[in-house]
């Protein structure tokens, strides 16, 4: 069974924070919570691009606030 999309950014989160996956449940808070800052977002970002094979525009992550809202922003990238 293929992974669905959601899961595949969620494991390209906890590779790149350091994370475990239990650690990512959709309303903790990326940056107050986990301490994610701008370079390790980008960090996040693009290994989220190379996993999806899209590109995702940036910017539109910079008022995302939780684990849920990047799944989403990057999921709608994903499927258009």
């Amino acid at each position: 069974m293929q992974e669905s999309i959601r899961e595949r950014i969620r494991n390209a989160f906890a590779e790149v924070c350091k994370l475990d996956k239990a650690e990512l449940e959709d309303d903790v808070l990326v940056q107050q919570e986990l301490g994610i800052d701008s370079l390790l977002g980008l960090q996040l970002l693009a290994r989220c691009e190379q996993v999806l094979g899209v590109e995702i525009d940036e910017d539109g992550c910079a008022d995302l606030e939780t684990v849920g809202e990047f799944l989403d922003y990057f999921q709608e990238a994903a499927t258009g």
